[in-house]
């Protein structure tokens, strides 16, 4: 066997080692590492045929990065507002508010004591074990409860077929009441 013959064996060897040890480093794992952290095409010719059409927004709340169905764009000009990726005029909305579906996490008791030396008898033996626990001093403590908030908006329509539309927001109060008012001043707008 000539040795120009065994060369692509050898570079084939060597890529299969780096691919088993090295597997995030592959063309197609780059690849996609890059258009994660660039915006995607077709989101900004979307976002961008939408502001054509409907002139700048006045408002407009990301949700999700990069997701058109993921933002609330309020168009003020048009009197169009985009929900979750779904067009409305100013008349298809009659209401909006909110619930928050809260938890409260429950604190634990504990307990936390302390030994005072200053008040214990300076023998040892087995009366000083015996009366040891009564220079211990104790405390129950207890954790206050954590209240977890899960905010949602609703959104009531005109239309019957789809009446409600409901937006998770989780636990950001700001952005609540942020959308509230854009929501509520469009309306009334």
């Amino acid at each position: 066997m000539s040795s120009g013959s065994r060369f692509p064996l050898v570079v084939s060897v060597v890529s299969s080692v780096l691919d088993y040890l090295f597997p995030f480093l592959g063309e197609r794992e780059v690849g996609e590492i890059q258009q994660t952290k660039r915006p995607k095409p077709d989101y900004r010719r979307q976002k961008r045929a939408l502001i054509l059409k409907y002139g700048n927004p006045t408002y407009n709340l990301v949700l999700k990065e990069q997701n058109l169905n993921e933002e609330i764009i309020i168009f003020g000009k048009t009197r169009r507002i985009m929900i979750q990726g779904k067009l409305f005029s100013h008349s298809d909305i009659l209401s909006c508010t909110y619930t928050d579906n809260q938890r409260i996490l429950k604190g634990e008791a504990t307990f936390v004591g302390k030994l005072d030396t200053r008040k214990m008898p300076s023998f040892r033996g087995f009366e000083g074990d015996t009366n040891l626990a009564a220079y211990f001093e104790g405390n129950n403590v207890s954790n206050k409860e954590i209240i977890t908030h899960n905010y949602t908006v609703i959104i009531k329509l005109r239309d019957p077929s789809a009446s409600v539309l409901k937006i998770p927001m989780g636990s950001n109060w700001e952005k609540v009441n942020e959308l509230l008012e854009a929501i509520k001043f469009f309306i009334s707008g």
